[in-house]
């Protein structure tokens, strides 16, 4: 009886920490001004390195642990424990259930080194080859004409586009700012290419200073990743 109760508190314990442990999750991230070098944050109970490039995806990296994601610098200085004193720098709630996000990263207007940042789904499965995805990260909504169609791209959000657009065509754009209390503002009129076998990111985040309404467009293509070929072994 007593090794049946061992028993029974031992796969009860294994079972709550099954149940108590962080999902992995698959994250990269870019930085919409200039790049930030071995930025820290904890996984795990590890402390590891990021690197973030200006308008580039990074190299994907597995996050697990608590959210928000903390990103700080380790000082000089030590505590008690000689462990390094950590400054945070950002930190980024991931939305929803997803298991891989883009983060995008930017400077906080501040003399102290500071970053926004902010989390988008980007599993292949919600964000597919053939689709544009409008990030619209200004304090107000953007009126994109795309062809014929109309679609309002909401602050702080996103508004994906595909259709049966033809592959390595270009589709008639033009995007309006709304900044409430204010005069429609044309920020862009061109064209935008399709590719079947891309996704496309545009980024649109408010220009610092000037006419209110005023953004920057950053476009961040990602191809299709190629499924590795197994090869046969050769015979003996």
């Amino acid at each position: 009886m007593k090794h049946t109760l061992i028993l029974l508190l031992t796969l009860l314990g294994a079972t709550l920490c099954a149940q108590t442990e962080k999902p992995a999750v698959k994250l990269t991230v870019l930085s919409l001004d200039s790049r930030i070098l071995d930025l820290k944050y904890e996984s795990a109970g590890e402390v590891q390195s990021l690197y973030a490039f200006k308008n580039q995806r990074s190299q994907p990296f597995m996050y697990r642990g608590e959210q928000p994601i903390v990103f700080f610098r380790e000082l000089s200085q030590t505590d008690a424990a000689g462990n390094p004193l950590r400054q945070q720098v950002a930190q980024c709630q991931l939305p929803g259930n997803s298991r891989q996000y883009m983060l995008i990263m930017s400077k906080r207007e501040s003399e102290e080194e500071a970053y926004r940042c902010f989390a988008i789904d980007d599993n292949w499965g919600t964000f597919s080859a053939g689709t544009y995805r409008f990030l619209n990260l200004a304090p107000f909504t953007i009126a994109l004409k795309l062809d014929d169609k109309v679609y309002e791209i909401k602050k702080q959000n996103f508004t994906d586009v595909s259709g049966n657009f033809e592959d390595g065509t270009h589709q008639q754009a033009m995007m309006v700012s709304l900044p409430e209390g204010e005069d429609p503002l044309p920020v862009f009129e061109g064209l935008i290419q399709y590719t079947e076998n891309l996704r496309m990111l545009y980024i649109i985040s408010p220009k610092p200073g000037g006419r209110v309404g005023r953004v920057n467009f950053t476009a961040i293509p990602q191809r299709v990743p190629k499924v590795p070929s197994s090869t046969p072994s050769s015979a003996q």
